[in-house]
């Protein structure tokens, strides 16, 4: 009796202190640049979300993990240095991401998941999609963003609003980059401007 009781606790302990790391861990890097005159985007945000799920008997419930933000170079070029996330309760929950948001004022945004491949160098094709009205397109370490002229163009395509999938859930102190961009958007369409935490 004494080891069915212990091999139990064996196996309980295992699962629950068996530490699994992201299947992606980077690192993910790529160039960001103007659709229209191929010209490089320099400070543009590229911030990377995790988010820890639950699995419950009434459904799964997702938490903020971790984020990452750096903004792209002279050459629009940036890279989020290699990150394993440690999941050490892996019959109940899992980690997903990194989910990507791009954003440079002046120019369409991107919030989504996917890109990750596309920073990773992974075999994937080339896409094409629509912000404002506009094209945008990426590729294997390439993202071609369009520039957004007008007031009326930056109010649908551009971001001067914390994305939806990660309002309320990123911390600002891990934000804070992005923050400071979609502030100066705001500035440009005459939005009040948010206000940021200190430390």
């Amino acid at each position: 009796m004494r080891q069915i009781v212990l091999s139990f606790i064996i196996v309980i302990l295992s699962c629950t202190f068996y530490a699994t790391p992201s299947s992606a861990a980077g690192p993910w890097k790529g160039q960001i640049i103007d659709i229209e005159t191929k010209e490089p985007l320099e400070g543009a945000v590229v911030l990377a979300v995790w988010e820890r799920y639950y699995r419950t008997p009434t459904g799964g419930s997702s938490y903020f993990y971790e984020a990452k933000e750096v903004l792209t170079d002279k050459e629009g070029k940036f890279e989020i240095p290699s990150y394993i996330t440690i999941n050490l309760l892996p019959l109940i929950s899992y980690i997903e991401g990194p989910y990507f948001t791009i954003f440079k004022p002046g120019y369409g945004s991107l919030s989504r998941s996917g890109l990750e491949k596309y920073f990773l160098g992974e075999g994937v094709e080339p896409k094409e999609g629509e912000i404002s009205g506009k094209r945008y397109r990426f590729a294997p370490g390439l993202i071609e963003l369009p520039p957004l002229k007008t007031r009326e163009e930056r109010l649908r395509g551009g971001l001067h609003d914390i994305p939806a999938e990660i309002g309320g859930e990123v911390p600002e102190r891990k934000i804070k980059k992005l923050i400071k961009a979609i502030n100066e958007d705001r500035l440009y369409l005459g939005l009040q401007l948010f206000k940021v935490e200190d430390e």
